[in-house]
């Protein structure tokens, strides 16, 4: 029995249970997320047009270099070195790590808040100097996602993403609800446009502050014993005693965390890359300043929204594969880490090739029937270019985690420097071209994750010993894709041509379009998944209910009956 009057055994099926549910729950928020997200941008879109959301998302690109450069690191130094601890039964170790985080992660906050706030002019000059009150406004932000940070970082050791998840979904509702009123009410008032977007934009902070409040509470009821049975059997209730120093495990957490936040501020750079060259190239190509600051706004908001939509089902399956690997490479088993990384590849592979060629497929259709704006068929071609970076950027993603797990933290650094230098000199010469425009941005977004991926899934081979099949893990989920993205094409456009007369010009029209090719695509994908192959008993056996799921697709001869 456990210090807590529970059978051992069945504290470990608990825990296992709380880690499944914990990826479903995490990989449901993450998309309620981005989609509340878009909720927020297309009403917010109507309000300050696409000048105001110029200044709007120069401010956040602002604002998300700083938070990586805050955080990108140390939450997943911190699940590494926690998952690590517990599984050498150190859990007095594991207290320790954490509350040197928690400090760690005020002390970056607050000096990040206070740069930003500082320079704030000088960022938001590379648009308009205009936008220096939103970026003002959003600084307050970087010091209290540092803080979430801290607790999300301990609580991922634990293969614990709930709170993670439901507190993301809490920031979401905050800046939706408080950004929104904030913005109407300075209109009401008379507001200028870059005003009412910095009230706009103020809604993220009041959202950020309603998620750490309920991590601190999370944390507060949080009992680690549920999480730790599964090592009671090794090292007892109680665990080794002995602890790093302090300096010890700071040093151990800069060494993880330094190389992991330099690719991951790298990677950021791509969207300031946007900031700073999009709109002096496109004026060096013939296009007025007034303009150039429109279509910046027209693509960041519509574009870059629709593309950051697909890696919410991707990040899970990335961020679990950390403190997993970490066990494996602690406990030395090669081969339950190869049937982990595995199963990633492919997984990322199967959500993200449909996104990629659905989204391009049927953009013409997307981005007017969410985005009320004249610009949104302008910016349809655009994003059918850009789409395809989602696949790429998405098996960035799961080898970055997978390098990272293994303890070659630094090696993405060099894919993500590759990457960033191939977008900058791509968009500098493509968007200076008169012919080409302002395609050199997605063109050059393609062009960095690309290359950035095929650095990362080298060094995954050389220095952890795996790749991925390239038949199961990406020819297979390749080919159900295109057939998804046709059919979704196809469909679309007979809906258009015989439903709308063709023409399908209304938000509801265009909605009921998308609708339908979303729904053709789909249907098609699920099949052929299942007749080439690209899914196997196996891995529905792996999911929720699988037994259940798998009689299911025996039943409908998605699979061949049991022998």
């Amino acid at each position: 029995m456990s210090e807590n009057g529970i059978g051992t055994n069945e504290v470990k099926a608990r825990g296992k249970g709380l880690v499944v549910s914990g990826v479903l729950v995490y990989g449901l928020s993450n998309i309620i997320t981005k989609v509340i997200g878009l909720f927020y941008k297309i009403p917010m879109n109507d309000l300050l047009g696409d000048t105001g959301m110029a200044y709007f998302n120069a401010a956040y690109t602002v604002y998300v270099l700083f938070y990586m450069i805050s955080t990108a690191g140390l939450p997943v130094a911190v699940s590494r070195l926690v998952a690590e601890s517990r599984a050498k039964g150190r859990f007095d170790q594991v207290k320790k790590i954490y509350k040197l985080t928690l400090l760690l992660f005020f002390i970056i906050g607050a000096l990040g808040t206070l740069v930003m706030t500082a320079f704030s002019r000088q960022f938001a000059g590379a648009v308009d100097e205009k936008a220096q009150t939103c970026v003002i406004a959003l600084a307050p932000t970087l010091f209290l996602v540092c803080l979430s940070s801290a607790f999300r970082g301990y609580f991922q050791g634990f293969r614990m993403l709930i709170p993670t998840g439901i507190s993301q979904v809490l920031e979401s509702l905050g800046k939706l609800v408080i950004g929104m009123l904030l913005a109407n009410y300075a209109i009401a008032q008379n507001k200028p446009i870059e005003v009412v977007a910095a009230y706009g934009i103020f809604g993220i902070t009041v959202g950020v502050l309603a998620g750490l409040g309920y991590l601190w509470i999370t944390k507060m009821f949080f009992k680690p014993a549920i999480y730790d049975a599964e090592y009671y059997e090794e090292f007892g209730e109680k665990g080794v005693s002995d602890c790093d120093s302090g300096k010890t495990i700071v040093k151990n957490l800069a060494a993880v965390a330094i190389p992991i936040t330099i690719s991951s501020s790298v990677m950021s750079l791509a969207s300031l890359i946007d900031t700073l060259v999009m709109r002096s190239r496109l004026e060096v190509s013939g296009i007025l300043p007034e303009r150039a600051v429109e279509l910046y706004g027209a693509y960041t908001t519509q574009c870059v929204s629709l593309f950051n939509l697909p890696p919410v089902l991707i990040y899970p399956v990335a961020y679990v594969i950390v403190p997993l690997v970490a066990e494996c490479i602690a406990r030395r088993e090669k081969k339950r880490m190869d049937t982990v990384l595995d199963s990633s590849f492919r997984l990322t592979a199967m959500i993200a090739l449909p996104c990629a060629f659905g989204m391009s497929a049927i953009a013409r259709y997307i981005l007017p029937a969410l985005f009320n704006s004249e610009s949104s068929i302008t910016m349809a071609p655009l994003l059918s270019v850009l789409a395809f970076a989602v696949f790429f950027m998405g098996v960035l993603a799961t080898s970055n985690c997978a390098l990272q797990a293994a303890g070659k933290e630094t090696l993405p650094i060099i894919s993500m420097l590759a990457g960033a230098a191939t977008k900058l000199v791509a968009s500098f010469i493509l968007c200076g071209i008169p012919a080409v425009g302002i395609y050199g941005t997605p063109i050059s977004t393609v062009l960095c994750y690309a290359v950035a991926m095929s650095l990362n899934l080298y060094f995954v081979y050389k220095h952890v010993g795996f790749i991925p099949s390239v038949r199961t893990s990406f020819l297979r989920p390749v080919i159900s894709a295109a057939a998804c993205g046709g059919v979704a094409f196809a469909v679309s456009r007979l809906c258009e041509r015989f439903v709308f007369a063709g023409s399908a010009s209304g938000r509801i029209e265009n909605a009921l379009v998308t609708a339908s090719g979303v729904f053709a695509g789909v249907l098609v994908y699920a099949v052929l998944i299942f007749r080439l192959r690209a899914v196997s008993p196996e891995d529905v056996e792996m999911l929720p209910k699988g037994k259940k799921l798998l009689s299911v697709c025996r039943k409908l001869h998605l699979f061949p009956k049991e022998a």
